[in-house]
């Protein structure tokens, strides 16, 4: 088990890691109607865009087409297989996200009492790292980057992010044609 949780801005190599599972967890609290709105997507960046719409993870589209990246069989989990993901993919940004809802009030992220995210090696289980809670630092958004699984010279690593939006998953996937 990792021995510290890492604060948004750091992150741990995934070195010897061939399949990675990345378990973002939250906490509303009294608050179901929150908790049954938020989601997870996973998008595959190839010079930072996202190839497709069908490149985008989420409970609609449950995996890109070549199932490299998809939701894990819990709610809340993204798997990535860092041996069979495509050359061109440099990092797959996973994002929790309030899902918006006709004639329903705006809910943002801050309103959640914690949302982490726990990193292990699918293979054995172990957990590689956690990252500390991000709900503080989500701020009035509706989308919130809470990982980055980043392939680098020395290999893959994942990067705690904690970066916002407040248009949502939309606004998330809009910006994928730049830096996100």
């Amino acid at each position: 088990m990792a021995d510290e949780s890492r604060a948004p801005g750091t992150g741990a190599s995934l070195d010897g890691v061939r399949i990675v599972s990345l378990d973002v967890r939250w906490n509303t609290g009294a608050q179901t109607a929150l908790g049954d709105r938020i989601g997870i997507a996973a998008m595959p960046l190839v010079r930072d865009r996202v190839e497709s719409r069908e490149h985008v993870v989420h409970s609609n589209q449950p995996a890109t087409p070549d199932e490299t990246t998809r939701l894990g069989i819990s709610d809340g989990v993204v798997e990535v297989d860092l041996a069979a993901a495509p050359a061109d993919v440099e990092r797959i940004v996973i994002l929790a996200f309030v899902q918006p809802r006709a004639n329903a009030p705006k809910r943002t992220l801050d309103e959640v009492s914690s949302l982490d995210v726990s990193v292990r090696d699918d293979a054995t289980g172990r957990e590689i790292t956690r990252s500390g809670n991000l709900a503080s630092a989500a701020g009035p958004v509706s989308a919130l980057v809470v990982a980055e699984v980043v392939r680098g010279d020395a290999g893959w690593r994942v990067e705690f992010t904690g970066r916002g939006y407040e248009a949502g998953l939309d606004a998330a996937m809009q910006q994928a044609g730049s830096r996100l």
